[in-house]
């Protein structure tokens, strides 16, 4: 039996890229865990799309992030929690010093405010 070249360097090109999606997928969930330590919050809704395109910008990072669901049971109602945090729109972050940024925010915003370091290649 011959292996054929064309089949090793497939098979090369495929591990190569199982083991780099999965390197991303852990340095997001750092990121994710990092912005959490640093006492970062997100503040968001159910219904708000701009609250999914934080969510998706945050990809395996989210499954970290402190998230603070604002609406209830899908209403537009808010939650005591986000009452209590002076959240007025969303998405809103809360940091450790107190302060508030509303609206979404890129990877390199959220490295900049906690001081966590970004992810080698983001998504």
């Amino acid at each position: 039996m011959t292996i054929r070249p064309h089949f090793i360097a497939l098979t090369i090109a495929s591990l190569a890229f199982l083991a780099t999606a999965h390197a991303e997928a852990m340095t997001l969930q750092s990121f994710g865990h990092c912005l959490k330590s640093k006492g970062a919050t997100l503040y968001g809704a159910s219904w708000c799309s701009h609250c999914r395109a934080q969510r998706e910008t945050l990809g395996d990072a989210m499954d970290s992030v402190r998230y603070v669901e604002c609406a209830v049971d899908g209403s537009r109602e808010q939650t005591a929690a986000c009452r209590n945090a002076k959240v007025n729109g969303y998405p809103t972050w809360t940091f450790a010093d107190g302060s508030h940024d509303s609206g979404e925010k890129s990877l390199e915003e959220l490295a900049a405010k906690t001081g966590c370091t970004l992810p080698r290649e983001q998504p």
